[in-house]
């Protein structure tokens, strides 16, 4: 009886993975690409009907008649209905669902990784093959952001077999100054300049910002008079000891304050292209502080 049980423990483990699969690469410079395979199935859930003998439960209700005699030796009765849950044997229709095998699916992948030259990574990566679904995904020493730029996926079908290349590429991309950038403090407006600290900016090509200005009467409704990234051109940056310094001159973005309350919100953010694969790592990727301003 124990091995029956053992033998069926170990079908039923491998039948509940037989529609995915996942493989792993860990990436520590020494191999920057790597190609796997992976198998599974694709199926679909179908229903059959069952008819099952169960108990049933029903409402039936019963009349007591309740007296009260007064203090003259009166006597007056009434009939009071009460509920009462019975119990009886009947037969129901069950819905069962199971699954349909359409086709088996086999996966080749090929991933690149680019790293950073004299870096020292250790990252994780994981392909996973779920039914006819194909997924990358990845995480690490948070040393890096892992940014994957080429995501080629094409799909074939043989027969009785679905057939998936998929060709991933991903970028390192140093993590350290990009987080020691993002913060936004001390923000005022003086002469039509709009002022504000970050963290120190080392590499600027990864750092976009972006401003929202909107005229935010306390009573009604706000209108929005400026929200876009801002160009190179359009922000002046000045570094100092540990901190930079940004100048926006808000009136050569047409951006006129007349009198009234209003809103300036200035955000630094990681600027990227593609999809950060281990973006839970990291806590945020943009900070922003808003000045209120009331021009009289």
């Amino acid at each position: 009886m124990k091995i029956l049980t053992l033998v069926l423990m170990l079908f039923l483990a491998v039948n509940s993975f037989a529609s995915s699969e996942t493989k792993t690469f860990f990436f520590d410079g020494s191999q920057d690409s790597i190609q796997m395979s992976l198998r599974a199935e694709e199926t679909h859930t179908e229903y059959r009907y069952e008819q099952r003998q169960t108990i049933c439960y029903r409402q039936v209700v019963y009349y007591d008649t309740i007296c009260h005699t007064n203090p003259q030796g009166q006597t007056s009765c009434r009939t009071v209905p009460r509920q009462v849950t019975v119990a009886y044997s009947c037969i129901q229709t069950v819905q069962i669902p199971y699954e349909v095998k359409d086709f088996d699916v086999i996966a080749n992948v090929n991933l690149k990784v680019n790293s950073v030259e004299g870096s020292t990574p250790g990252e994780t990566f994981r392909v996973k093959l779920d039914g006819d679904s194909i997924s990358l995904s990845g995480t690490g020493s948070k040393k890096f952001f892992l940014i994957q730029k080429i995501n080629k996926v094409n799909t074939s079908v043989n027969g009785s077999v679905k057939l998936i290349d998929a060709n991933y590429s991903v970028d390192l991309v140093e993590a350290a100054p990009v987080v020691k950038a993002l913060d936004v403090s001390d923000v005022s407006l003086k002469d039509k300049i709009l002022s504000f600290r970050t963290g120190s900016i080392e590499v600027r090509s990864l750092i976009g910002f972006h401003l929202n200005v909107k005229k935010a009467p306390v009573f009604g409704s706000n209108t929005v008079l400026f929200d876009r990234e801002l160009s190179s051109s359009e922000i002046e940056i000045s570094s100092q000891n540990e901190a930079t310094t940004a100048d926006v001159n808000i009136q050569k973005l047409g951006v006129e304050l007349g009198s009234g309350r209003f809103t300036l919100t200035a955000k630094t953010f990681f600027k990227y292209q593609g999809t950060i694969l281990n973006l839970n790592q990291f806590d945020r990727i943009e900070a922003s502080r808003t000045l209120i301003y009331k021009n009289r």
